[in-house]
C-alpha cells in the first residue's frame, strides 16, 4: 500500500535520492533553487511503500495551476494518479496540473496529451574506441582528420576537462559567448540573458562538467554539461569562428563524449532540437510528452481536448506515408544547407 506525505519547500536532504531515482538535470533541488524565480510555492510529496521511500515528486503552485517539476524523467502512472488525486483533494484552489516533458506514456483521467520536442540520447559504450567504430565512416574520418590538423598547426593545443568547483566563471562565459557569436554568424538572434549565464555557472559548481580546447591558455571551443548519476546532459556547445576550419566545436563535443565514457556514464542527452550533429554522433530521438490534468470536465478541458485531437491529427499526417515526399524534400534541403555551411566553415 502506498502512503503519501506532503511538505512545503525544497527537500535538500533527499537530493541524492532525486539524482539516483530520476537522473534528470532539471529534477534536482539545486536546479530549482537556482533557475526558478521563486521557491516560495514549491512543495514535494513523498511516496512510501512498506515504509520505504519509492518516489518523490516536486511541484509548484501558481494560482489555479500546479506544475510537476519532475521533468526529463520516467514516471510511473500509478504514482502520477495518486499524485493528482492527493493534490486536487488537498489544494482546493488548483484546477489543473501540468506534468511536463516525460519520456513515457500515461492514461490519466481528465488529461490532455501534448507532444514536445525530442531529446536525442546516445547510449554510451564502454570505451571511446568502440564509440568511434560505431560512428559513420565519414564522421569518424573527419573527426580524426580535423584533430590531427589542429594538433599539427598548434602543437601546444590542450584538451581540458573541469568538473564542479574546478570550473571557473570565465570558462562558462567564454563558451556561452562563443555560442552567441556562432548563432549570430548563422543569421539567428541569440538570447543574451545574462542571468542565465550566471545561473549556469552556479549550477555547474554543483554538477557541471566543462570540456574545452585551449591554445596558449585561450579557449577556442568547449561544451558545458551536467553530470548526475548515470547520465550527462550537454547544455551548450560553442567555438570561435576563427577555428571553424578545424571543426573545433564538434571536436570539443567528441571530447566531452570521451570524458563521459571514461567516467563510466551510460548515456548522454543532447536535449531538445533536431540538429544534424546529434544524429551524426549517434543520438537517437526520444519523444517527450506533456500532460495537463484537469480537476473536472470543464470548458477549459473541452477546449484543450479539441486542441490535443487537432495536434495528434497533424502528428499522424506528418508521420504518414502520404507526407513522406515532403519530409524527404525537407531532409534534402537540410542536408544541402548543412553541406553549404560546412564548406563555409572548412
Amino acid at each position: 500500500m502506498i502512503t503519501i506525505t506532503c511538505f512545503k519547500g525544497l527537500p535538500f536532504e533527499y537530493e541524492s535520492f532525486l539524482i539516483e531515482k530520476y537522473d534528470s538535470f532539471v529534477t534536482t533541488c539545486r536546479y530549482i533553487e537556482i533557475f526558478h524565480k521563486s521557491t516560495k510555492d514549491i512543495n514535494y510529496m513523498l511516496f512510501f511503500e512498506d515504509d520505504q521511500l519509492i518516489e518523490l515528486l516536486l511541484f509548484e503552485i501558481n494560482g489555479k495551476t500546479a506544475t510537476c517539476l519532475n521533468s526529463l524523467a520516467y514516471l510511473k502512472q500509478e504514482i502520477l494518479s495518486e499524485f493528482t488525486k492527493y493534490l486536487f483533494k488537498n489544494f482546493t484552489a488548483v484546477q489543473k496540473i501540468i506534468i511536463d516533458s516525460c519520456y513515457n506514456c500515461f492514461t490519466l483521467s481528465k488529461s490532455v496529451l501534448f507532444r514536445r520536442s525530442e531529446d536525442f540520447i546516445i547510449q554510451l559504450p564502454s570505451s571511446i574506441d568502440t564509440y568511434y567504430l560505431e560512428l559513420g565512416k565519414h564522421t569518424r574520418a573527419n573527426m580524426r582528420k580535423y584533430k590531427i590538423k589542429l594538433q599539427n598547426d598548434y602543437p601546444k593545443v590542450n584538451f581540458v576537462t573541469k568538473t564542479g568547483s574546478e570550473i571557473e566563471e570565465d570558462h562558462i562565459d567564454r563558451i556561452i559567448h562563443m555560442n552567441f557569436d556562432r548563432t549570430k554568424y548563422k543569421g539567428e538572434t541569440p538570447n543574451k540573458d545574462h542571468s542565465i549565464m550566471k545561473n549556469i555557472y552556479r549550477y555547474s559548481q554543483c554538477y557541471g562538467c566543462v570540456s574545452y580546447i585551449e591554445i596558449d591558455g585561450f579557449i577556442i571551443a568547449g561544451c558545458i554539461g551536467i553530470m548526475l548519476h548515470n547520465s550527462i546532459s550537454a547544455l551548450i556547445i560553442g567555438h570561435d569562428n576563427n577555428y571553424s576550419r578545424y571543426s573545433a566545436g564538434l571536436l570539443s563535443m567528441v571530447y566531452l563524449i570521451q570524458t563521459s565514457i571514461e567516467k563510466g556514464f551510460s548515456n548522454m542527452h543532447f536535449l531538445w532540437g533536431e540538429l544534424e550533429y546529434k544524429t551524426r554522433f549517434l543520438g537517437k530521438p526520444q519523444q517527450m510528452l506533456s500532460y495537463v490534468v484537469f480537476r473536472n470536465y470543464s470548458m477549459p478541458f473541452i477546449q484543450a481536448k479539441a486542441k490535443e485531437q487537432y495536434s495528434n491529427m497533424l502528428y499522424k499526417i506528418r508521420l504518414s506515408k502520404y507526407s513522406l515526399p515532403l519530409r524527404n524534400a525537407l531532409k534534402l534541403m537540410r542536408r544541402k544547407s548543412a553541406r553549404q555551411l560546412s564548406k563555409m566553415e572548412y
